[in-house]
């Protein structure tokens, strides 16, 4: 299995589209601050628009693709900025929210969306800015993307059988290709180390088997680089040091098996590579905040 694959089986997101909105005339859409976790995206099938957060505004097109990694606060709107916002109408169609409004001019369709990553998203977008914008219009590399992007949004409005199950899978890919796509475009956080070819055979392998007993020695030799020549570089692609960076995937991987089933704590300890439980829950608690049993009942509280 590739690093990336990897990656996706260990935090274990999910996805969801929510939204087809066809947008003409003066229009606002409005979107305030999401639960840690919980990052929202918007793809643009068509039309320009302007988005504004943080007090930066960015033009947007055809092709774009917008993420959140923090869930800010943010507000689509059309270039028109002259007069009312016009109303907008509202229809579950048994598969997403239709979103319309009435007018002329500057016509836009976009899909919207969340991805949940619970507490392991952080992984991922570490260091990453307010907005990831991922322009796949004139990228060979995305066309894959750009298709399946089409296809979501047909199927949205189809009325078609499946179509609710044909767009809760796609989304699931729809996320990949996005991953995908951030790996050859200044990936942030975690991606920075899968796009890094001198470190990929260290990520594979802590990924294949987080329990092994790793050390800075033999994260190096996988690389068949020197101790030092491997930090420095591991240095330069990643915020923290080799070793905490190996905690930390064995604290997302405690997590998705605290979160996901009901194996002991001292089983969960075990496939973290944690010799006793006393040390897991240590280390646990210093990178989640709570004790694997309270985040265990926090998770089934949620």
């Amino acid at each position: 299995m590739d690093t990336l694959s990897q990656l996706i089986a260990l935090l274990a997101p999910q996805g969801s589209v929510d939204l087809h909105c066809r947008f003409a005339g003066r229009w606002e859409a409005d979107h305030p601050q999401t639960p840690a976790g919980v990052m929202p995206w918007h793809a643009i099938l068509s039309g320009e628009a302007r988005l504004e957060t943080g007090g930066q505004t960015t033009l947007v097109k055809a092709g774009d693709i917008l993420l959140l990694p923090y869930g800010a606060p943010h507000l689509l709107s059309s270039l028109e900025q002259t007069g009312q916002p016009v109303a907008k109408t509202r229809r579950h169609n048994g598969t997403l929210t239709e979103v319309v409004t009435q007018g002329e001019g500057g016509e836009l369709t976009l899909l919207c969306g969340e991805f949940h990553f619970g507490v392991n998203g952080a992984l991922l977008f570490d260091g990453a800015s307010g907005v990831v914008k991922v322009e796949t219009a004139a990228r060979d590399d995305c066309r894959s993307l750009r298709a399946l992007l089409a296809m979501l949004g047909e199927e949205s409005l189809s009325g078609k059988p499946g179509a609710s199950a044909i767009v809760r899978e796609l989304t699931a890919t729809f996320l990949t290709l996005l991953l995908r796509a951030l790996l050859h475009d200044s990936a942030p956080g975690m991606l920075a180390l899968l796009a890094d070819k001198r470190l990929a055979p260290a990520v594979a392998a802590v990924f294949s088997d987080p329990a092994a007993p790793w050390t800075l020695e033999l994260l190096a030799e996988r690389c068949f680089l020197s101790r030092a020549t491997f930090a420095r570089h591991f240095a330069s692609r990643y915020a923290v040091t080799p070793q905490a960076w190996l905690t930390q995937v064995r604290m997302a991987l405690a997590a998705r098996l605290l979160a996901g089933g009901e194996m002991a704590v001292g089983r969960v300890a075990e496939a973290c590579g944690y010799q006793t439980q006393a040390a897991f829950t240590r280390a646990f608690k210093n990178c989640h905040g709570v004790t694997p049993g309270q985040f265990r009942q926090r998770d089934e509280a949620a």
